[in-house]
């Protein structure tokens, strides 16, 4: 047996042994005990982290009956050949960053931490030069314990900012735009029938984004202060019946839910100005204008990409929190930045339903887009208008299409990328010779 291993055969039993006494410590020593018990952990897991190295270096597991590194991390340790392949990627990414590995048994780091920095290593550009990818790793294993993993998630998207903001600002936007679109795509829906006791059950999964929405609003009926409307059985604020008959958290959602339903066909779903609650994104003017790719935050920290941010613009419920270079708010919204009801039925009228080419959405599913933007000093009127179904109104902030108002009739054209023909919805009579 090495010298190695006949340091740690003791330790198990060590902590065996400590592990019985337990009960006669008391809250500080417990406290004490836990923060010892860390320390181990994080010593323990880069031992094995190194021991990985090593043995995959090695073939170790040609010593043994399985038939890779994979499988024999898996078998000892009791843990998916998936995991197991993560354990071992990650201790040969050490390997080549050796702050990130000095970082390990720092209070606070995990090996969760360092799974996110090695990733985002990676993920770095491959023209950054060896110098700026030293820095870069640094800047990420050493605020890796101080930080939680969402936190530390949060910057390693914009690991590159240490060296170049502009480029951090561009590759977030990509990142956040692919996740938007991939999340538009796994979008899903079911409910059930009515069962026996006249219920129905369902769920979804949609982007954060939408569920930021989703959230604001049924928190804003939730809050304490919230009375409801005229036909409300709640009491006032205050009152001495107020906490008689309080329904549990997720009932409360679930009546708050039910509400948001039934109000949906006269209160809003039509123009999209019936939501009382509203989500505020932070989002810097440059931005929202379309001179740089920066993300925004909405109110619930979700990050939200360049093009969704220019495209919230024309969405109710959503209010653009403009801030200046040192995050002092310069604007919050504009009042009349929604299509009033009286033009969303003119543009009814005039569009048919979404106005791409090749659509045929009804009115009711559509919004209302600004041809010119709305951050730009667009007004919000007929002629600055245009129906789009939420699918093309993606493709439109998303891509090079272009929309314009055709001053001869007024009607929408649309350009393709790198077209300079217009065409129009079918709907339309012909183009105006």
């Amino acid at each position: 047996m090495s010298v190695v291993v006949d340091r740690l055969a003791g330790g198990p039993a060590a902590i065996a042994a400590a592990r019985e006494g337990l009960a006669g410590l008391d809250a500080g020593e417990l406290v004490e005990a836990h923060r010892v018990g860390q320390a181990i952990l994080r010593e323990v897991q880069a031992f094995l982290l190194a021991v990985t190295a090593e043995g995959t270096r090695k073939k170790a597991h040609e010593q043994t009956s399985a038939t890779s590194m994979d499988a024999l991390i898996a078998e000892t340790s009791g843990i998916t050949r998936r995991d197991a392949a993560r354990q071992r990627q990650l201790a040969e990414r050490l390997e080549t960053a050796p702050v990130l590995a000095g970082q390990l048994t720092k209070p606070g780091m995990s090996t969760d931490k360092a799974q996110v920095v090695a990733r985002a290593m990676d993920d770095l550009p491959r023209d950054l030069s060896p110098a700026d990818r030293g820095i870069i790793e640094r800047d990420l294993a050493e605020a890796a314990p101080g930080m939680s993993l969402e936190q530390l998630r949060r910057k390693a998207r914009r690991a590159v900012e240490v060296v170049d903001k502009p480029r951090a600002d561009a590759i977030e936007d990509r990142a956040l735009t692919r996740q938007e679109q991939a999340a538009r795509r796994r979008a899903s829906f079911w409910m059930t029938r009515p069962d026996d006791a006249g219920m129905v059950k369902g769920g979804f999964e949609i982007d954060a984004f939408t569920g930021d929405m989703l959230r604001s609003v049924l928190e804003s009926k939730t809050s304490p202060r919230y009375r409801g409307g005229p036909d409300s059985q709640q009491t006032e604020i205050g009152s001495a019946d107020e906490n008689l008959d309080q329904p549990a958290y997720p009932e409360k959602l679930g009546r708050a839910f039910c509400d948001v339903l039934r109000h949906l066909p006269k209160d809003g779903y039509g123009n999209h100005g019936g939501v009382a609650a509203t989500l505020m994104v932070t989002v810097t003017e440059d931005a929202l204008r379309g001179r740089t790719d920066q993300a925004g935050v909405t109110d619930h920290g979700t990050h939200v990409s360049a093009g969704q941010l220019r495209m919230i613009a024309c969405d109710a419920g959503i209010l653009p929190v403009v801030m200046n270079g040192d995050s002092v708010p310069l604007d919050l919204g504009r009042s009349n930045r929604l299509h009033t009801e009286k033009q969303r039925r003119a543009l009814a009228l005039r569009d048919g339903g979404c106005a791409f080419p090749g659509c045929d959405r009804p009115p009711s599913w559509c919004e209302a887009h600004h041809v010119r933007p709305w951050a730009d000093g667009g007004p919000t009127s007929i002629d600055n208008g245009v129906l789009l179904c939420a699918h093309h109104h993606h493709k439109i902030h998303h891509t090079r299409w272009r929309v314009v108002i055709n001053p001869r009739d007024r009607l929408p054209d649309f350009y393709p990328p790198g077209s300079t023909t217009p065409i129009r919805n079918t709907r339309y009579r012909p183009l105006v010779a």
